[in-house]
């Protein structure tokens, strides 16, 4: 069944839904983050009953109107479809009737063709043919990608292939190691997901979302052999096309001073998650507590604390981004239809998995993705928000998250983050109880005073030499 198809859906009772909405909306007139209210709001989104805020589902949607339902309470205006906070994105999802191929063509000779699950594994497929030019590097040649190549990296580590996508290889080839050989079984039984695209916009290829091959040995060495400019395709045959949607939710606080109103400070969470899947010890609920039930506690609480006070000289805007999980779809529809125009907007910080601290940092500590990229970071921190750079470089976070689907226009946009290497990342144990609620309060409420200064000031963050993706 597509992900973008309803589902059989738990009846949430009136008073626990009450008890949850009041324990999360009471004491707005305090400016600072209680570990109840953020607890509340993690409980009911993460809780069972939503059965894991899947991207595309009717529980989605019942998230998302949660986040509105707050938004209202405290004060923040709406900013979505018709005068409401829902921001419906309208996708179209394609599917595969069979295992795609890659086929490889030289200037003369023979092609070569190897099959998804045999040969090779088709981890990521942009459409149901893709065909481009071959191009050989090394780890030290990614900043030579051209354009619309198809990309051989003997270096298959996630920061290569993000900068190949980042520099918009069409498909990217890497040679399977030890850690894809030992899955190689279970990704092979499935058949990879076309990306589906946004039907306001058509069929255009959609930015940032290349065709990613891993091949085995014997495909390996047949790459590895191929002179340069060699043709490479990707190619299966499409079964079927399936209509469904995501939802955003979009407000915003007004600015209090003519001249800076139309300028705006952004900060988003994504509200989805996996949903159901494969169960784990009879549990196949994926709640997605801290991925990112946590960073939707974030934007509303910031939210509330922002508009229980005075008015700040910039507008701020809050959205909460649906289907990240399933390719950045309501991010991207945003990008295309913000409500604003994105020059306007001076800073993104996104939020996600800030629930657990990270035990290579100081308590009650989070850290920025890109932190040498831009200003934003160590400006805010000057002023006292508990943020740090971040201490995994090497995972390429920064690239990872839908800031960086604006960052690629020019926003300055950023991820806050506390621990995004739990063990219970994309597990159905990513669960409320797992959240340490004092650090999320302590954490979120250093923001407080520092994002104000941000909003009241006529700073403006700016990306550093090179800093922008």
């Amino acid at each position: 069944m597509s992900v973008l198809s309803p589902r059989r859906h738990t009846i949430v009772a009136i008073p626990a839904l009450a008890a949850l909405f009041l324990s999360a909306t009471a004491g707005a007139e305090a400016p600072l983050v209680r570990p109840e209210a953020v607890r509340a709001h993690v409980e009911f989104l993460a809780g069972d009953a939503l059965n894991g805020r899947g991207s595309g589902t009717r529980d989605e949607l019942i998230a998302a109107t949660y986040a509105a339902a707050q938004l209202r309470q405290f004060g923040a205006e709406p900013a979505g479809d018709a005068g409401g906070y829902i921001q419906r994105v309208d996708l179209v999802q394609r599917e595969l009737a069979g295992p795609p191929a890659i086929v490889l063509s030289p200037h003369s000779g023979p092609e070569s063709r190897f099959v998804h699950g045999r040969e090779v594994i088709v981890a990521a497929m942009a459409g149901p043919r893709i065909e481009a030019p071959l191009q050989k590097l090394d780890a030290a040649g990614a900043g030579k990608v051209r354009p619309g190549a198809a990309v051989f990296l003997a270096d298959s580590r996630p920061p290569g292939i993000a900068g190949a996508i980042e520099r918009g290889a069409a498909i990217v080839l890497t040679v399977a190691d030890a850690q894809t050989m030992a899955r190689w079984d279970s990704q092979a039984a499935r058949i990879p997901r076309l990306a589906a695209y946004l039907a306001a916009f058509g069929e255009a290829p959609s930015e940032g979302r290349p065709t990613i091959v891993i091949l085995g040995a014997d495909a390996a060495r047949v790459v590895t052999a191929l002179p340069e400019g060699s043709r490479v395709r990707v190619e299966g045959e499409l079964k079927a096309m399936e209509r469904g949607s995501t939802a955003n939710v979009v407000a915003r606080l007004p600015g209090s001073d003519p001249k800076r109103a139309s300028e705006a400070m952004l900060l988003t969470a994504h509200i989805d998650h996996l949903g159901l899947g494969d169960p784990v010890d009879g549990d196949a609920i994926y709640n997605g507590a801290n991925d990112d039930a946590s960073g939707v506690a974030a934007v509303l609480e910031l939210a509330r604390a922002l508009a229980s006070g005075p008015r700040p000289r910039r507008t701020v805007l809050f959205a909460l981004f649906g289907s990240e999980e399933r390719g950045g779809y309501g991010a991207a529809y945003f990008r295309e239809r913000p409500p604003i125009p994105l020059d306007r907007i001076v800073a993104n910080i996104e939020f996600e998995e800030i629930g657990l601290p990270d035990p290579k940092m100081p308590p009650h500590t989070l850290w920025l993705t890109g932190w040498e990229r831009s200003d934003l970071g160590p400006s805010l921190a000057a002023h006292g928000a508990r943020l740090v750079p971040d201490p995994h470089p090497e995972e390429d976070f920064f690239r990872r998250s839908d800031n960086y689907l604006l960052a690629r226009r020019g926003v300055v946009a950023h991820t806050v983050c506390s621990n995004a290497l739990y063990p219970q990342y994309h597990q159905p144990s990513d669960e409320p109880g797992i959240l340490d609620y004092g650090h999320m309060a302590e954490t979120i409420g250093s923001l407080i005073d520092p994002i104000r200064w941000l909003l009241d000031s006529d700073f403006r963050p700016r990306w550093t030499k090179d800093g922008k993706p």
